[in-house]
């Protein structure tokens, strides 16, 4: 079933197709003031948009990815010139097609369904590339944004997993098309600014804002947490001096951008690696055992032998002692049985 509702589109305008070869493109846009995003005639674009993308052919994919796209600015106006500009990059013209003011377009039902469309569309943007493109034509994290919005597919007769996308090659174009100019930015900063708002948009905005933040950075943010934030002495230890130093650059960098916790998806890519596990990855380890186990009021060992990560927890605890004894055992265990042999 579409997951576009009703596919009545005779009040609107018809969209000029493409013709192969030539890079004229079209987008679909409504009331371009910031303050309509809530009007009918912007809903009405939307869902105009999202019929026109997935109904387009395989040779159409860049079209299909300008549906999509401009689809996002029906929703959020003032991101369009962004938008626009960033599309002009690639040559040709974007002619901009408006749904007019008209009576028939004074409802548009399921609203809330819409805006769960658009937070799934927003995230798609932002997506890992290096991700299966088959799954995410049906993607099962569709549910979630359903959720925030307010609006059970089930409840209305459709299926549970609905796609924006009838073709991986859409969502590849898609994602090409978002690189350009300051479109992933810009679309960025103003879901930021809708999160302020209440209703069903708002919390789909805050939706996208928080599944965005810190993303590709699990690891780093648990070090940060655990051990920077409380200067762990485990910092100081000189065997993990290289790691802790990789640490350093990291936190420079991420801090020092413009939005910290967008730092993997809007940041410098060349620094993107600093943040990865390689990187630290004895650190990331340590601050796992530590949340783990932080309801633990003594340290143990997990096994008969004292882990390097477990000695840096102890340490981490001021629990030296455990830790040189546990040490000291170790190695009479091992010289008895080296004895013994």
């Amino acid at each position: 079933m579409s997951n576009c509702g009703d596919k009545n589109t005779s009040v609107l305008p018809s969209v000029k197709t493409p013709i192969p070869g030539i890079k004229d493109v079209d987008i679909i846009l409504g009331e371009l003031s910031a303050s309509a995003v809530s009007t009918n005639r912007n809903y009405a674009a939307f869902k105009l948009s999202l019929e026109r993308g997935k109904n387009a052919d395989v040779a159409q994919v860049g079209q299909a990815a300008i549906y999509y796209i401009g689809g996002i600015c029906c929703l959020l106006p003032e991101v369009a010139d962004d938008v626009l500009e960033g599309l002009r990059q690639k040559g040709g013209r974007v002619r901009v097609v408006r749904v007019p003011e008209s009576d028939d377009v004074s409802i548009i039902p399921n609203q809330n369904k819409l805006n769960a469309l658009f937070g799934w569309l927003v995230t798609m943007l932002y997506k890992n590339t290096n991700e299966d493109i088959s799954s995410m034509v049906t993607d099962p994290d569709i549910k979630a944004p359903f959720d925030a919005a307010g609006y059970d597919p089930r409840g209305e007769g459709e299926d549970e997993v609905l796609s924006l996308f009838s073709h991986p090659k859409h969502v590849l174009c898609y994602w090409g098309n978002a690189q350009l100019g300051r479109i992933k930015e810009s679309v960025l900063k103003g879901i930021l600014n809708h999160t302020k708002y209440k209703g069903s948009f708002g919390d789909v905005c805050s939706y996208v804002v928080k599944t965005l933040s810190w993303k590709h950075m699990t690891g780093f943010c648990n070090v940060y947490k655990t051990l920077v934030l409380s200067d762990s002495p485990v910092l100081g230890f000189h065997g993990l001096a290289h790691e802790v130093e990789n640490l350093h650059r990291a936190v420079k960098a991420v801090s020092g951008s413009e939005m910290p916790r967008f730092f993997r998806i809007l940041g410098d890519g060349s620094k993107y690696h600093m943040v990865e596990k390689s990187m630290f990855p004895t650190l990331i380890a340590v601050s796992e055992q530590i949340m783990r186990t932080a309801g633990e009021v003594n340290f143990r060992p997990a096994g008969s032998r004292l882990s390097e990560v477990d000695y840096h927890v102890a340490m981490h605890r001021n629990q030296f002692a455990d830790a040189v004894k546990a040490h000291v055992m170790q190695f009479v265990n091992d010289r008895r049985q080296s004895d013994e042999g």
